[in-house]
């Protein structure tokens, strides 16, 4: 399984490289749909089986499911359900690449997130409510990817907006949170880079300064955690 993780993941890679320039709507979808099945597989390693498929299937449903009943009881800052854009006008045409992109991009961008929330636990050494720190983290890491500035103006409601819906998921689901503390690093580590790499690609395609900073600052910041790793283990050889 080690080798086929590589061998999607270097596929993956190509296909990131192919988007930056080449336009094509397909290449995008299979791009991000091979992400997803990534980030599955190592969620399963390092959850368990159990464990990952549930929340697999919960990071599909309830992001779409919470804004949905959000927005029909008019929250603020909830005016319209993404799910409502999801489906076109045309009855022969219901659901465009574009539209798939977006359904498979959230949960990919959930269960990143929980892996990189992690992994800064980790490297920060937290002794207590360890559940409540990857909560807070990954809604947070969730919520960036909504940051924008459009005309030198902060729009804030779309980070809000998911930094909540983040929140709200990931305490129902933090009692699944029990990480198997033997899985290789290989399936610990790639959906941060996948993660890392799709953000950094998204805003340097829309030539978003904001998100190309955050994700620079992001990538900075998870070397620092494996180089200080990386002390740790020659640091322990040696003893």
């Amino acid at each position: 399984m080690r080798n086929f993780i590589i061998i999607l993941f270097t596929l993956f890679i190509l296909l990131l490289l192919a988007i930056i320039f080449i336009p094509d709507p397909l290449l995008f979808f299979l791009t991000v749909f091979l992400a997803l099945i990534i980030v599955t597989i190592c969620l399963f390693f390092y959850l368990g089986a159990f464990r990952g498929l549930a929340i697999v299937i919960v990071f599909i449903i309830l992001p779409f499911l919470i804004d949905y009943l959000l927005a029909k009881y008019h929250f603020p800052l909830f005016d319209k359900p993404l799910i409502e854009n999801l489906f076109t006008s045309t009855p022969s045409e219901m659901i465009t690449l574009s539209n798939l992109y977006t359904v498979f991009t959230l949960p990919m961008i959930f269960m990143s997130a929980l892996f990189f929330a992690q992994k800064i636990r980790l490297y920060s050494n937290i002794k207590n409510y360890l559940k409540t720190f990857i909560v807070l983290a990954s809604s947070l890491l969730v919520a960036l990817n909504f940051l924008s500035v459009k005309n030198n103006i902060f729009v804030y409601a779309p980070l809000v907006k998911w930094l909540l819906i983040a929140l709200l998921i990931n305490l129902l689901l933090a009692r699944l949170y029990d990480f198997v503390p033997d899985a290789l690093d290989i399936y610990k580590e790639i959906p941060i880079i996948i993660y890392l790499a799709l953000y950094a690609v998204g805003a340097l395609k829309r030539l978003d300064l904001v998100l190309l900073g955050v994700a620079g600052i992001l990538t900075i910041y998870y070397l620092f955690i494996l180089f200080n790793e990386y002390k740790i283990r020659k640091l322990s050889e040696k003893l």
